[in-house]
C-alpha cells in the first residue's frame, strides 16, 4: 500500500482501496458518523464548536448510552461442547451469530489436529520456552488449508464462507496466506471461537504479519487469551496489543492465575463494550513503546477512563526495547515499572 503525505491519503495495490482517512474509516466502519466519531476519539481530532467541552461530554454519554456493554455474569453456565457434529446437521436452523462460531471454530478445531512442529519452533524463537502458553494456538500450512478448503465447502454455504470473510468474495479458495498460526478468540460463556487472527510465521513471507478475522457486528470479539475460567480467577488483568506479548507476559511471571495477559490484536482494535468486563479488575495497559502503541495507550486510557474503571500504565526505558516481547528476549522483563504519570 502507498502513502501519499501530501495528500494525506492511500492506495493500496492488493485491493483497490483508495481515499483519505475519513474514507477509509468509513468503508471498514460503513457508516460516515461512525468514522466520524471513531476518528475523533481514536485520535483525538478536535470538534470544530467553540464549545468543545460541553460538546464532547454530550457525545461521550450518547455514545455510552447506546452502546451494549457486557458484563461478567460469574454464575452463568459455560457451555463445553465436545463435538460440533450434532451442530452442523443442524446448520440451517441457526441464527447468523451461531452460524459464525460454528464456522469459526471448525477451523480453529482443524488447525489443532495438524502438524505443530513449525508452530513451536518459531515460538521458541520468540522466546516463548513454556510451550503449554501456546497448546491452545492451531497451525495451518499449505496443504492443511487445501484439505480445510475442500471441508469447509462440505460442510458450509459459499455465501456464509465469503460474509463471514474466510473465503475470497469473488473465489472459493480461503483468503489468507499459509504456514500461519490461529490465535482464537473464545466466545466468554462457551469453548466455541468468535473470532481469530492468523500469524504469519515464515520468514518469506513479506505480506501482512497478522490479521484479525471476526464479524464484529455480528459477535462481540474478546481479546486474546480471556476466557471464562480465566476472567473467574485473576484479580489482575495486562492488557497487550499482540499475542506474544501476552504470551511473554506468561511466560515470565509466575502463572498462579491472578494475573491474566490479554491482547487486543491491535492498539485500534479494542471495543468499548468489551472493557466493561473488566470492572473490579486491576487494570494495566502495556502497549508497545512506538508511536502508535503510545497513541492507542491514550485511547484505551481514555475509554477505561470514561467507563470508571481504574488503571495503570506499564512503562520501561525505550532503548531495552518497543514491547514485552523485546524485553523478554533481551532479558530485562524486571525492568517495568507503573508509570507515575
Amino acid at each position: 500500500m502507498a502513502i501519499y503525505e501530501k495528500t494525506n491519503s492511500c492506495h493500496c495495490f492488493a485491493c483497490g482501496v483508495s481515499g483519505k482517512p475519513i474514507n477509509v474509516a468509513k468503508l471498514v466502519l460503513g457508516d460516515f458518523k461512525k468514522a466520524c466519531e471513531f476518528l475523533h476519539n481514536s485520535f483525538n481530532i478536535p470538534l470544530l464548536s467553540g464549545d468543545e467541552v460541553r460538546i464532547k461530554q454530550e457525545f461521550l454519554r450518547q455514545r455510552a448510552r447506546s452502546k451494549n456493554y457486557l458484563y461478567f455474569e460469574k454464575d452463568r453456565e459455560h457451555v463445553e461442547l465436545s463435538s460440533l457434529e450434532p451442530y452442523l446437521k443442524q446448520y440451517e436452523r441457526l441464527n447468523k451469530a451461531q452460524r459464525l462460531k460454528l464456522l469459526y471454530s471448525f477451523i480453529y478445531r482443524f488447525s489443532l489436529t495438524t502438524n505443530q512442529a513449525k508452530k513451536k519452533a518459531y515460538y521458541l524463537q520468540r522466546g516463548i520456552e513454556k510451550l503449554s502458553l501456546v497448546e491452545d494456538l492451531g497451525f495451518l500450512s499449505y496443504k492443511d488449508i487445501k484439505e480445510l478448503e475442500s471441508l469447509l465447502l462440505k460442510n458450509f454455504p459459499l455465501e456464509d464462507l465469503r460474509k463471514f470473510k474466510v473465503f475470497h468474495k469473488e473465489k472459493e479458495a480461503w483468503n489468507y496466506a499459509f504456514n500461519v498460526a490461529v490465535i482464537p478468540n473464545f466466545d466468554l460463556y462457551s469453548n466455541l471461537l468468535t473470532g481469530f487472527s492468523l500469524r504469519a510465521i515464515d520468514s518469506t513471507y513479506k505480506g501482512v504479519k497478522e490479521v484479525n478475522i471476526n464479524c464484529n457486528d455480528i459477535c462481540p470479539i474478546l481479546p486474546f487469551n480471556l476466557t471464562y475460567a480465566k476472567l473467574k480467577l485473576c484479580e489482575k488483568v495486562i492488557l497487550c496489543e499482540g499475542h506474544i506479548d501476552a504470551l511473554s507476559g506468561g511466560q515470565y511471571y509466575k502463572q498462579d492465575g491472578k494475573a491474566l495477559f490479554v491482547s487486543f490484536g491491535g492498539a485500534f482494535c479494542i471495543k468499548e463494550e468489551v472493557l466493561t468486563l473488566l470492572k473490579g479488575k486491576k487494570v494495566f495497559i502495556c502497549f508497545d513503546k512506538d508511536e502508535a502503541g503510545l497513541r492507542g495507550q491514550n485511547a484505551l486510557s481514555k475509554s477505561l477512563s470514561l467507563l470508571e474503571i481504574n488503571h495503570s500504565v506499564l512503562t520501561w526505558d525505550n532503548h531495552l526495547g518497543k514491547d514485552l516481547n523485546d524485553l523478554l528476549k533481551a532479558n530485562q522483563m524486571s525492568s517495568i515499572k507503573v508509570s507515575k504519570e
